[in-house]
């Protein structure tokens, strides 16, 4: 069957091991036993290499649960940030998102094929292929962004919640899991896990900057808010939300920075199919562009609050 033959082909390729690992299986063949003396040598500890190539078997058993299970185990008796730490941590992300059969990787394609014009048919296809790839990490973080789109606050958690038990390290989920309580209103519970370091946000940051900024506005911390800010744009200058950032805190100012709020417009309405792609992670993207649009072109006179309520 191609599927499962590429996925013994995709295992195969990751368990290559380096050299000095296979001459060590070869000198001691007989695991337990001293060759030199032909007594019993005490067994040999698990390391973080076995662990993954037991997640690789059981995965070729399409036991996701369980070598999740088996990575999770040993992460948690490494160092965080420490090169096992990091082995395992790639293995889980690799391994939790392998799509298994032709069915659902179909499936999987075909929700993506739709998701942006047809987000309530893509979660259909999600949901079949989340029936063929139980517990398939890829698919329900798709799922919980689709869910977000449509502003289902509470089944995009759900959904989060299931792909952080398959994969509790994930920065990805992570940020999913806050982007859901902040969709849901749940200002403290954003609060907490921004704070907290068991998981790095670091891959994923920047699409979690425009939450750490409303967190410190929340918290009256404006200056905290501005210098996360001014590290965004250094960082990402041409990101369209750096700029309706600049033009929401210039409020607090003598005049508000129109020409932010106009580059922001710009910016937004000239995102290419690649740019888009590239910012997928950020639910919130452009997200204020008609309301800053109605501010511009009513000529609101500068320092003025734009029409309606605060978008905040």
């Amino acid at each position: 069957m191609p599927a499962q033959n590429a996925l013994r082909l995709f295992l195969a390729f990751l368990t290559l091991a380096p050299a000095a690992v296979a001459g060590e299986a070869t000198a001691n063949p007989q695991p337990g036993v001293n060759r030199s003396s032909g007594t019993a040598a005490k067994p040999r500890l698990e390391t973080h290499k076995d662990l993954i190539e037991k997640a690789r078997n059981l995965t070729l058993q399409r036991d996701r649960l369980q070598a999740s299970q088996v990575l999770v185990r040993g992460l948690r008796k490494e160092n965080k940030g420490s090169p096992a730490y990091r082995e395992l941590a790639k293995a889980l992300e690799e391994l939790s998102g392998l799509l298994y059969t032709e069915k659902g990787q179909m499936l999987h394609s075909l929700a993506e094929s739709v998701v942006e014009t047809k987000p309530r048919e893509a979660i259909e296809h999600y949901q079949a292929a989340l029936r063929a790839e139980e517990g398939n990490v890829s698919v329900l973080k798709a799922l919980a962004r689709a869910h977000l789109a449509l502003g289902e606050c509470d089944q995009a958690g759900a959904v989060a919640a299931q792909a952080e038990a398959f994969n509790p390290v994930s920065g990805e989920v992570r940020l999913l899991r806050l982007q859901a309580f902040d969709c849901a209103g749940l200002d403290e519970k954003v609060g907490a896990l921004l704070a907290s370091t068991d998981v790095d946000l670091a891959p994923v940051e920047r699409f979690a900057r425009g939450l750490q900024i409303r967190d410190f506005l929340r918290r009256g911390e404006s200056k905290k808010a501005r210098q996360t800010l001014g590290a965004w744009e250094s960082a990402q200058p041409e990101y369209p939300d750096v700029h309706y950032w600049k033009w929401k805190l210039s409020f607090d100012s003598a005049q508000a920075d129109r020409a932010a709020a106009g580059k922001y417009v710009r910016l937004c309405q000239n995102l290419t199919p690649r740019a888009k792609k590239s910012y997928s992670l950020d639910i919130d993207l452009c997200k204020h562009k008609g309301s800053v649009e109605e501010y511009l072109k009513s000529g609101a006179p500068k320092g003025a609050i734009p029409p309606g309520k605060s978008d905040e």
